[in-house]
């Protein structure tokens, strides 16, 4: 029998030995092969040493990082632990996923430490490489230069010598000096991907495995929520946004499982509150982590998820809960620039905050300032283009209906919320009682008394407000195109013109993130996006600098005035028309009024018919459309449900069939090793005897029965020589030894007797000489005692005199002693006073000379100051004088050269154009006179 069929205790034990030895692999592999074999499946999963070699085995797995057989490994436990009616198994399973999931953690927390250190290594070596190329490089050039200037500079040279020999120790290369030459980020990277980013990959693959075996059971519902929590941290922790996304999503496919799939004894129920609460809070971690992430389509995606849930909860969830929930979907709203809906969350969430007895006043201040930021930061704009758009049909009303529905449904509100209603609503009156001052001041300018003249220099100090504080940054752009869009409207329903640098200065403020430039602002009057809000045109006379606002009736063409002014008068005459042939319009009325009946009672019946067909034309159609959705739909989840099916079984079978084909392999692989290993155990068992000897590559091909039968052949072939050997031999030693017994046994005795009869006289030859010595050293003794004993009385009182003698020496002694210890006492103290005096008396004498001192070096100091300003005095005129000298002597040298002919000559041939060969002789022979 193999070893791997064994015991589970004999396993591990077989395992833990390899370990000792170092060879992990062959105890991972005999660990595998117990794991899979068929014979494991019929040992107590509950059993402890069967645990221990589970973990054992997940351990070594992590170290080679074989997620497939980790997840093999934990599959083959669930499936053995399956049939248990208590919850043992279960409670070993959930211990296996933790075990797993810690050890792979720590394994990355190492690997994240080692990739650090091998980061700042690259980093050291690479600035040590660019250090020393610089050094060497700038070196060589300092060396140049110093030959260029002078060559006979030894020791400089010597210096740059020793310097290059220093540079060229460290490790220079051109990858290394380019490297140095840019940012460390490429040395982290790298290290990342060397040592960090394979047991990254590798633990979020054991939280993905974790998932997918603990879901759909309700004995492992709360690992199962556990686990979703730790992998959420571990995304936050490592930012990792696209295995955040793929885990929302395998999330997702196993609620969609739970809510669609057969339900079986240990299956989850989500009927039940706790469960349900147990999902919850998994979903509400979800959003919290995906608006940590900024993940705002997921954000939104858990959103509906956790709104599902809470819609299948039979009991409302709570309050903490339900305020998470409208926060993180007022921050998906505030992305999305969707303001409106933002405000909806933010008023829900002021509706639970002023009902909870330990809220704070300031926390309802800043929540209730938050709200009324937002509501006021709703654009005006957008409502008139939406109305405007599905009024005309620019856009598709359905679709505007549905999404509404959608969000509003998210926030259980009966119907959309608007800017109007938002601000009509009876939330708002409490808001302004909380929120603060500065923003209850703009919220009343900007709705309540809008005064686009004086706006702008009323809010100065709110927008600086704003400006300044973290939380009110995203509010800042809404705000603009709020203020902005409230004066354009304002101002066009009050001015016909306006002056453009003046319609420009109500806009603009002294904070400059609020204010649009020139350009911008008559972009935006003349982009027509507020055309449907001021119901006017606008035109810009830019020769004038003017600002026009025109009725759209009257502005068809060019000439807007003149067609203005026909159209009154076209007006007024058709009124007058009407009132002077009052009688005749009315007559022409009734005829028209009763030939409009007499045909409309002639197409009656037709247009009944054709109406009646129409409509059950369209409701036939309707219910042939819905037949053919839910034939379509329900063949799309037939054709879901088979592909799914297939795909899992095909998926079922591969891993089976890998399994088995992996298995068949490994026994066979683990068979020979054991086949080889017990062959060679007993050839050696068979040497270690020492009867007989047989080499291992004899016998390597043969059978163990057969090594067994060839070692029995030798044994008996050697054991038969033996025996014939040791026969002879017996014989032969036999007949030796009796011969010599014979021979040995009277010369034996008489050597006895001998020697018996001469110890004897010894032993008595001794026995008198030691009786004879005692004897006389007792009689020695006896004399000591008696010549001693007369000298006892003397000797005690000798002693005692003795005694009385010393101690009277010690008494003296010690007065002596303590006389000369408070002398000397005294002493050290009169010489302590007479020391401390003289350092005091010495300091005095040492500070009046320190200050004798400096005051004669500054007396010093001055003196020579004043005698170095005199000699600088005396050298500022001789140096003057001197140059007076030497200008009078240079003048008077110019005026004797001028003076002299040669001077006058050379000049005139210096500027002659050509020269004969005597002239040139001349010139130089003059230059040479004059000195130049």
């Amino acid at each position: 029998m193999s070893y791997q069929a064994g015991r589970p205790e004999n396993v591990l034990r077989r395992a833990e030995d390899l370990i000792a030895i170092d060879q992990p692999d062959v105890a991972l592999q005999k660990l595998y092969n117990f794991i899979i074999s068929k014979r494991a499946k019929h040992i107590d999963p509950t059993t402890p040493q069967l645990l221990d070699i589970f973990k054992l085995f997940i351990k070594l797995a992590i170290n080679k990082r074989f997620t497939k057989d980790i997840k093999d490994a934990l599959y083959q436990y669930k499936k053995m632990i399956q049939g248990l009616t208590s919850s043992i198994g279960y409670e070993n399973l959930e211990n296996l996923t933790k075990f797993l999931l810690q050890t792979a953690n720590l394994k990355l927390n190492d690997a994240q430490l080692e990739a650090n250190d091998a980061a700042e290594i690259a980093i050291e070596k690479s600035i040590a490489s660019a250090a020393a190329a610089s050094k060497l490089v700038y070196s060589r050039v300092d060396d140049d230069e110093d030959d260029d200037e002078d060559k006979d500079i030894n020791d400089n040279v010597d210096i740059d010598e020793s310097d290059d020999e220093d540079a060229i120790n460290f490790e220079i290369s051109p990858e290394n000096i380019l490297l140095s030459s840019v940012t460390t980020d490429d040395s982290v990277e790298r290290s990342n991907k060397e040592f960090f980013l394979p047991w990254l990959k590798f633990v979020w693959e054991c939280y993905r495995t974790v998932l997918e075996l603990l879901r759909n059971n309700s004995k492992l519902e709360t690992s199962y929520c556990q686990v979703s929590l730790q992998a959420f941290q571990f995304c936050i922790k490592y930012d990792r946004k696209s295995e955040f996304k793929r885990l929302c999503e395998l999330l997702k496919t196993h609620l969609l499982s739970i809510n669609k799939g057969d339900y079986y004894e240990d299956s989850i129920n989500l009927s039940k509150p706790d469960t349900l609460q147990k999902f919850l809070d998994v979903r509400f971690q979800q959003l919290n982590t995906a608006v940590k992430l900024e993940l705002w389509k997921e954000s939104f995606k858990s959103i509906e998820d956790v709104h599902g849930l809470m819609k299948y909860s039979k009991r409302s969830p709570k309050p903490v809960a339900l305020i998470n929930y409208y926060n993180n979907l007022a921050k998906i709203f505030q992305v999305s620039n969707d303001y409106a809906y933002a405000s909806a969350a933010r008023q829900k969430i002021f509706q639970l905050l002023i009902k909870s007895p330990i809220i704070t006043d300031d926390e309802l201040k800043d929540n209730a300032t938050i709200y009324l930021l937002t509501l006021l930061s709703i654009p005006i704009l957008d409502s008139f283009k939406n109305s405007f758009s599905t009024q005309t049909g620019l856009t598709d009303a359905e679709f505007y209906k549905r999404k509404n529905n959608k969000l509003s449904n998210l926030l259980n509100l009966n119907q959309t919320p608007t800017r109007d209603s938002l601000l009509n609503s009876n939330v708002l009156n409490i808001v302004l009682k909380y929120a603060d001052e500065d923003i209850v001041k703009l919220y009343n300018l900007i709705e309540k008394s809008f005064n686009p003249l004086t706006f702008h220099s009323n809010v100065e100090n709110i927008l600086v407000k704003i400006s300044n504080n973290d939380k009110f940054t995203s509010f800042i752009q809404p705000l603009k195109e709020v203020f902005i869009t409230k004066i354009i409207s304002k101002i066009s329903t009050l001015y016909d013109s306006i002056k453009f640098d003046f319609f420009h200065k109500l806009s603009s403020y002294n904070t400059e993130i609020f204010n649009y430039n020139e350009f911008e602002f008559e972009d935006l009057l003349v982009s027509g996006e507020y055309s449907n809000l001021i119901k006017c045109e606008v035109e810009i006379d830019d020769e004038a600098g003017v600002v026009n606002f025109n009725d759209k009736i009257y502005s068809s063409s060019t000439t807007s005035s003149i067609n203005s002014r026909l159209y009154d008068l076209q007006k007024a005459l058709t009124t007058a028309v009407n009132i002077i042939n009052f009688d005749q319009i009315k007559l022409a009325k009734e005829q028209l009024n009763e030939k409009l009946i007499k045909n409309a009672n002639e197409t009656f019946e037709v247009e009944k018919q054709n109406i009646l067909h129409t409509a059950e034309l369209i409701k036939q159609r309707e219910i042939e459309l819905a037949t053919l959705k839910k034939e379509e739909a329900a063949q799309l989840e037939k054709q879901k449900a088979e592909e799914l099916l297939k795909q899992k079984r095909n998926e079922e079978e591969r891993i089976k069939q890998e399994a088995e084909k992996h298995e068949k392999e490994r026994i066979e692989k683990t068979r020979k090793e054991i086949d080889l290993a017990n062959k060679k155990n007993i050839v050696k068992d068979i040497n270690s005897r020492g009867v007989i000897e047989i080499k291992f590559d004899d016998v390597k091909n043969m059978t163990e029965d057969e090594i067994r039968q060839y070692s029995y052949q030798k044994l008996e072939e050697q054991t038969q020589k033996l025996e014939e050997q040791s026969n002879a031999i017996f014989k032969r030693m036999d007949y030796i030894e009796r011969a010599e017994r014979v021979y040995e046994i009277p010369i034996l005795k008489k050597e006895i007797d001998e020697d018996v009869n001469k110890q004897l006289e010894q032993y008595n030859l001794l026995k008198e000489k030691h009786i004879e010595q005692s004897k006389i050293s007792h009689e020695k003794l006896l004399q000591v005692k008696e010549r001693l004993s007369r000298f006892v009385p003397a000797f005690t009182e000798y002693n005692e005199q003795l005694k009385k003698l010393g101690k009277e020496e010690i008494e003296a002694k010690k007065r002596k002693a303590k006389e000369l210890f408070e002398a000397e006492k005294q002493a050290r103290i009169e010489e302590f006073i007479a020391k401390k005096k003289q350092e005091y008396y010495d300091n005095i004498k040492k500070q009046e000379a320190e200050a004798k001192a400096k005051k004669e070096a500054e007396e010093r100091e001055i003196a020579a100051a004043k005698a170095r300003e005199e000699a600088e005095r005396i050298r500022a005129e001789a140096a003057k004088a001197r140059e007076e000298a030497a200008k009078a002597r240079a003048e008077a040298a110019e005026a004797a050269k001028a003076s002299d002919p040669r001077k006058l000559e050379y000049e005139k041939l210096k500027n002659k154009e050509k020269l004969t060969f005597s002239e040139k002789i001349r010139l130089k022979v003059l230059a040479k006179e004059l000195g130049l």
